[in-house]
């Protein structure tokens, strides 16, 4: 998990070229674009270091969230090349998710609630990251394959049931894929993907008409209403809502066949099965107004309590951190500090220990009871809030709960 940034620097001026400003929207082509949350200098996440950083490297881009007036669909004013973002020194795997079985238990349940009885043999998911749903999956199908560029420069497992792909979506021929596929999934994928129109389309195009497709991506709608804007970071291009995810299938010419929404995973997480459908015709609904006002009077809220919260905290002693989210940056950032008055910050993740963030002055330090006697503690994963109050709240430990509240 430490990186060495030696030749890092040259690396970095021909990638720094790979940020690309977007002008239209991506689901229904306009580029009729508003500017609602201005994000400068804002940070990579998921990176954790061991050693000093180097000034050579820029761990800060320019960031924004754009609307769409046409459609109301939200995204990033700049999308960062995933050589940029998902490169050695990203540490996010699905297995270092503590949330990760209970989500992924709540989308199987969901997948077959769909299927029913309905007798399936070719899966294919988009994303698949480190197989933990394929393998789960893998006693329900005859062929499950995966595609993650992750595999890229690892050896995928041997095994006759699973194959594993080890590229972009984007560059995989899928003409290569011979069996026939029942069911296509992509969780927490969607977002990542530049064009999701492109990239669905030929899926779409590939398969049959029994084809099930199933997405899961982090409910922008919930996102607003909760006032969690530091949800917004760079390796998320796209923030949907079901009035975008309908928009984009009836473009792709397919209808949604079930919804449901997981409210205990990413502050809320958004699926959808959809299939082909000959009837559907493209007729957009525009969310713009109601979105854009929702976002602009919840952030400005989201800024007022963080900001409170921060002049309440920074003159504080004995405070340490508990949770070492790959969203704590963007936290940070929101409070506009470097969290120098945090002590360390626990973790309950071993690996992490005597790590730290970039440009974040406490250190990491894996979860003794000893470290937390006679400390206040303020929750630093916003998205572990509650496993982690639970926790706090067994062991009679004062903390401060940094999620924000119209009440604060």
């Amino acid at each position: 998990m430490e990186i060495s940034l030696r030749g890092v620097h040259k690396k970095y001026q021909s990638m720094k070229k790979k940020i690309q400003s977007i002008k239209k929207c991506l689901i229904c082509d306009s580029r009729r674009i508003r500017k609602l949350i201005d994000l400068r200098k804002f940070p990579l996440t998921g990176i954790f270091v061991k050693n000093k950083i180097s000034k050579k490297f820029s761990y800060h881009f320019n960031q924004g969230l754009n609307i769409c007036k046409n459609c109301g669909h939200l995204q990033l004013e700049n999308f960062v090349s995933p050589e940029l973002l998902y490169n050695n020194i990203y540490a996010n795997r699905t297995s270092d998710s503590f949330l990760s079985d209970n989500a992924i238990n709540y989308f199987k349940n969901f997948l077959f609630q769909v299927l029913k009885k309905k007798k399936v043999k070719g899966f294919l998911e988009i994303g698949c990251n480190d197989i933990k749903l394929i393998q789960v999956l893998k006693n329900k199908f005859s062929k499950l394959y995966g595609i993650d560029p992750i595999w890229k420069k690892r050896k995928p497992p041997k095994s006759k049931k699973i194959s594993v792909i080890g590229d972009y979506v984007e560059n995989i021929n899928f003409n290569k894929i011979d069996n026939k596929i029942d069911v296509v999934v992509s969780t927490h994928n969607l977002e990542h993907i530049k064009d999701p129109f492109v990239v669905l389309k030929k899926l779409v195009e590939k398969f049959s008409s029994d084809t099930v497709f199933f997405v899961e991506v982090p409910d922008a709608d919930l996102m607003i209403k909760n006032m969690r804007f530091d949800q917004i970071f760079h390796q998320h291009y796209h923030y949907f809502n079901i009035n975008s995810l309908k928009n984009l299938v009836k473009k792709l010419g397919c209808k949604i066949i079930a919804k449901k929404i997981n409210y205990d995973f990413w502050g809320g997480s958004l699926m959808i099965a959809f299939k082909k459908d000959s009837k559907t015709k493209f007729i957009k609904n525009n969310q713009y107004k109601n979105i854009s006002q929702k976002v602009l009077k919840n952030n400005f809220i989201f800024q007022k309590i963080l900001k409170k919260m921060s002049n309440n905290l920074k003159n504080r002693k004995n405070i340490i951190g508990y949770g070492a989210g790959q969203m704590v940056p963007s936290f940070a950032y929101h409070l506009k500090s470097d969290l120098s008055f945090l002590d360390y910050i626990l973790d309950d993740n071993k690996k992490r220990d005597n790590f730290r963030y970039p440009y974040l002055k406490p250190h990491l330090k894996y979860f003794d009871k000893e470290l937390i006697k006679n400390k206040k503690v303020l929750i630093t994963a916003l998205d572990g809030v509650r496993g982690i109050s639970k926790k706090l709240k067994k062991l009679n430990i004062k903390y401060y709960n940094p999620l924000p509240s119209k009440n604060n």
